[in-house]
């Protein structure tokens, strides 16, 4: 049997050197990666005790205090808490998912006002149905809206007036709440 600085059940206090304090109970410690893992009790928006898990490096540890050892009887035969890895496989892919529509929504040609379009168009639409071309927004690669992003810059390569018509009003609604005028034909 290895020695273990950390069993199970063992409070701790730890600082990060990114500023992060943490305090919860061990739930396993891997010493050939200096990884913790905490369990650290928090409420939920209702108010309910919960707990979050935190993984520390200790490599990046500014300090670290015992708060409360474990008691031997109660946690020396306990087994480590099994990592539901399916839950965490799911995050990541929601992770890297939101990364990919975070970058898919960037543009160096766009105006700030044509990244804010964007942004409420892929609420609509998705991230996956919108694209870029230079400084234009593509929506399902059927209806195209150009600089400066008015009613009247809304255009279709066929014939679908009911897309248009709903890119229109979502441009509408944009530009009415930005204060700017319901054009429909009308320049600045």
């Amino acid at each position: 049997m290895s020695f273990n600085p950390f069993p199970i059940g063992t409070q701790l206090h730890v600082e990060t050197c990114f500023g992060d304090s943490i305090t919860g109970e061990v739930v396993t410690y891997e010493h050939s990666v200096k990884m913790l893992i905490l369990n650290c009790p928090i409420k939920d928006s209702k108010g309910k005790k919960c707990c979050n898990q935190s993984i520390v490096n200790l490599d990046f540890c500014k300090s670290l205090k015992i708060i409360r050892e474990a008691k031997a009887a109660d946690k020396l035969n306990e087994q480590p808490a099994r990592l539901n890895l399916l839950r965490l496989d799911q995050r990541l892919r929601q992770s890297v998912e939101q990364r990919e529509n975070l970058l898919r929504s960037r543009n160096e040609h766009a105006t700030p006002r044509g990244r804010q379009l964007f942004n409420l168009l892929s609420k609509h639409f998705g991230n996956n149905e919108l694209s870029w071309q230079q400084n234009n927004i593509m929506v399902l690669q059927q209806v195209t809206i150009v600089p400066p992003y008015r009613i009247c810059d809304i255009s279709s390569k066929q014939h679908l007036p009911k897309l248009v018509s709903y890119v229109q009003r979502l441009v509408e609604k944009f530009n009415a709440q930005k204060g700017e005028l319901k054009e429909t034909g009308a320049s600045k």
